[in-house]
């Protein structure tokens, strides 16, 4: 669940959730921002609404979701529950969070991913347009004395290939899991996409040569992980190579090709629209309507990710307007 398209931080390679590319502009530099239409209350019952569906997983993100004032209502109205039922994760950039934390610490968070794109300001400046590393390292130090999980989430690019082993080092120091990711395509990277790709192959055999024990994590959605073990600390490092989970609308694609995330999710933007693909905003529709009677929501859900997995018409969406 995307909470805003509104970031403290001015990442080149965000991709927004699907949502308006934070680069874009309008005429007087400021950015270019969904409108956010979908109130706190049509989120509660939302949540409220797939956690009765049996949801294995609420991811809040953004933008920086600790931006939001939906946030802390949305989390709130979330149950006590355990990890077995689902997780409830929070994805943040870490410039926030230790202003927020003594919040967020009582509610029912399971996990937090904090991204750790740089090791230090002048790399961050170079990808972020942010000076306040030290900040994001500390945030992450508390975190994981207050939350049951905490996983560092970094893009391997050109901008941050000399740190990558530090922002590493780091990690297996304080004993958390770190998640390496290759860049994904979209339309709105498409000018830079092959000089700015890295593949995580070389980093992986460093890592191995440093004593680590090497797996394939194959979950059955999204693209499959080349994971490598530490004492203390798993190195997720994402692989194209390794291939992806596709699913029956996936079969007929035009765009399978340039598609390395396969099908892992259904994302919900601020405008209240869900789409379960990033690279096809054909499929995209709206959940408002949805949400104005209990029950209707939990009736759609199933028809609608149903047929996207069996490459059957979705209902609500207009097959002609399907590319």
């Amino acid at each position: 669940m995307s909470l805003t398209t509104t970031c403290n931080a001015r990442c080149w390679f965000c991709h927004n959730e699907g949502s308006a590319s934070p680069i874009e502009v309008e005429e007087d530099n400021s950015l270019k921002h969904k409108k956010h239409i979908c109130s706190t209350e049509e989120y509660i019952m939302l949540v409220k609404g797939l956690i009765r569906l049996g949801i294995s997983r609420l991811y809040f993100t953004g933008g920086e979701p600790l931006i939001s004032p939906k946030l802390e209502p949305i989390l709130n109205t979330i149950p006590y529950h355990s990890a077995e039922e689902f997780k409830v994760v929070l994805a943040t950039n870490g410039v926030l969070l230790n202003k927020k934390i003594n919040s967020l610490k009582q509610k029912v968070i399971d996990k937090v991913k904090i991204s750790l794109h740089a090791f230090s300001n002048d790399t961050m400046w170079k990808i972020e347009r942010l000076k306040c590393i030290d900040e994001v390292k500390e945030s992450i130090r508390k975190a994981h004395t207050l939350f049951p999980e905490v996983e560092i989430n970094t893009l391997l690019m050109p901008e941050n290939q000399h740190e990558i082993l530090d922002i590493i080092n780091f990690a297996r120091e304080i004993q958390i899991d770190i998640e390496i990711l290759e860049l994904v395509w979209t339309d709105y990277n498409r000018p830079t996409y092959t000089d700015k790709r890295l593949s995580t192959n070389d980093l992986a055999s460093e890592l191995i040569k440093q004593g680590g024990i090497e797996k394939v994590n194959s979950s059955g959605i999204g693209v499959n992980l080349r994971v490598i073990d530490f004492e203390n600390t798993s190195v997720k490092l994402m692989d194209n190579a390794l291939g992806s989970s596709y699913v029956g609308t996936c079969q007929s694609c035009p765009l399978r090709s340039a598609c390395v995330e396969g099908f892992w999710s259904i994302c919900v933007d601020p405008e209240g629209f869900a789409q379960p693909c990033l690279l096809r905003n054909d499929l995209r529709i709206d959940l408002k309507p949805y949400l104005q009677n209990e029950g209707d929501l939990e009736n759609f859900i199933p028809l609608w990710v149903g047929a996207f997995m069996k490459g059957e018409p979705m209902p609500g969406t207009l097959l002609k307007e399907r590319v």
